[in-house]
């Protein structure tokens, strides 16, 4: 089954998210402003601070496919929003290199 990480590489992320939301949450990650609460192979849940608030966003590997949630009103109106991919970013950062040794 594939990992988070491997779920939200680039290209499928950014079609889920779309452009904007995908540059939107690029530029989140890159300020720091995701928080890693939970960070597992199959599910991650992490804090992605916005404006003075902050989504939750939980990510997971379900069948071979990523399934997602956040809470702030887009996420709620079933769009992948920039938490999703500021979430996704920081996941795939974070993993682990595929095919190297421990």
């Amino acid at each position: 089954m594939p990992s988070v990480a491997d779920l939200v590489e680039q290209p499928p992320l950014q079609t889920l998210t779309g452009p904007d939301d995908y540059a939107a949450g690029q530029d989140l990650a890159d300020a720091g402003d995701v928080r890693l609460v939970e960070f597992g192979p199959l599910r991650v849940v992490a804090e992605v601070a916005d404006g003075g608030g902050a989504a939750r966003v939980e990510l997971a590997s379900v069948d071979g496919s990523l399934e997602w949630s956040c809470d702030c009103s887009e996420g709620a109106a079933g769009s992948a929003c920039r938490h999703v991919a500021a979430a996704g970013i920081e996941t795939w950062r974070r993993a682990p290199l595929r095919g190297q040794a421990p």
